[in-house]
């Protein structure tokens, strides 16, 4: 209960602060900022208890009966050539009030929805260099682990398996905020990150076994070579070997920490892929990118689920381009299908680990 208090006090203080002050806190809080999704410059928000921080002036109509959803529209507005967050309910204007004219939009509440898509408790509104809004939640690093773990893996794998996952998720999240500093959010929701939705329609016993594997290893991240937190790369199918992530990002030298041999990602049923295209769309698609072409460029020219991997053959044959190969993602770091045999075989995470990041070391959060 006491660090329940304490988590939703610190939160209450970085919603008062300004928006320089909260991304500060944020950080020293160990709260995780992910962009979930972008938004025209109107768009519709409901939701239980909305409060709105830093209004400027009372926005009445969400005074409403406890745990009563209402729905309201939220918008960019000019005023005087100054923008300002405008909020209405129903769509009336006598329910119209101009809010904060500070960048984000910070807002709580409980059952929050935008469109299909389910919120935390805690988000804020942010526009972007290209007219549309960002819509960003903000909740505490190990409910963002244990979020990303229930998305990321099967939670049906062994328990070992999920721990050995869910120290990646942390050691890549906290390596990615301490290199994103200037930045409004710190990770995407999509796979240019990871994969962040709040859990929905999961059988009960495999989120108790997700919310163990985020426990039992609380706090517990991975160090390159240098005492800095690993960017733990991880991916579905390694196809065989995995690679060092300079190899797919040359900036990520720094977070080479060896690679494996791994035949045991064979039990991917859906190991072997392939590929058909015309000659001429492959043209087509090279002449759209200027400059050195590295494997996970080409991946993301192509698409990242139609070339799952950068291991394949090419093959040629009456204007058609056959790629065959093996693998999928980018086969950095941890193989998610390789660690469900290791733990399948009694492996502990420390050892699943260390056999796809050997050079790394484990390291215990102190506090």
């Amino acid at each position: 209960m006491l660090q329940w208090i304490a988590c939703a006090l610190s939160f209450f203080f970085i919603l008062l602060a300004s928006f320089s002050q909260a991304k500060a806190l944020v950080h020293s809080e160990s709260f995780v900022r992910v962009r979930i999704k972008s938004l025209p410059a109107k768009f519709k928000l409901s939701g239980e208890n909305i409060q709105f921080i830093g209004i400027e002036r009372k926005f009445r109509s969400v005074s409403l009966k406890e745990n009563q959803s209402v729905q309201v529209e939220i918008q960019r507005v000019l005023v005087a050539a100054k923008s300002y967050w405008q909020v209405s309910r129903n769509n009336l204007p006598t329910t119209r009030t101009l809010l904060s004219s500070q960048p984000a939009l910070m807002i709580q509440g409980q059952e929050l929805q935008q469109g299909a898509t389910t919120l935390p408790d805690k988000i804020f509104f942010r526009e972007n260099l290209s007219g549309s809004v960002d819509l960003i939640g903000v909740l505490p690093l190990e409910e963002y682990v244990f979020s990303v773990l229930t998305s990321e893996m099967p939670l049906g794998w062994p328990i070992e398996t999920l721990k050995a996952q869910a120290v990646a998720i942390r050691s890549y999240t906290q390596a990615v905020i301490n290199g994103r500093q200037s930045r409004p959010y710190d990770v995407e929701s999509s796979v240019l990150d990871q994969v962040y939705k709040k859990p929905q329609g999961i059988n009960q016993a495999y989120l108790v076994k997700a919310r163990q594997a985020q426990r039992e290893t609380e706090g517990i991240t991975l160090l390159n070579s240098k005492g800095q937190t690993l960017k733990a790369f991880y991916h579905s199918d390694c196809g065989g070997k995995t690679v060092l992530p300079s190899s797919v990002w040359n900036q990520e030298r720094e977070h080479d920490v060896g690679t494996s041999v791994d035949s045991f990602c064979a039990s991917n049923p859906r190991g072997r892929w392939s590929l058909t295209m015309t000659k001429q769309k492959l043209q087509d698609l090279l002449k759209s990118f200027v400059g050195d072409i590295r494997s996970n460029d080409f991946r993301k020219l192509v698409g990242f689920m139609d070339l799952k991997s950068t291991q394949f053959e090419v093959f040629e044959n009456q204007g058609q381009i056959q790629f065959v190969g093996q693998g999928f993602g980018h086969g950095a770091g941890l193989c998610q299908w390789g660690s469900k045999y290791l733990g399948q075989k009694g492996l502990s995470y420390q050892r699943i680990l260390k056999h796809y990041y050997p050079l790394a070391v484990l390291k215990r959060d102190s506090l």
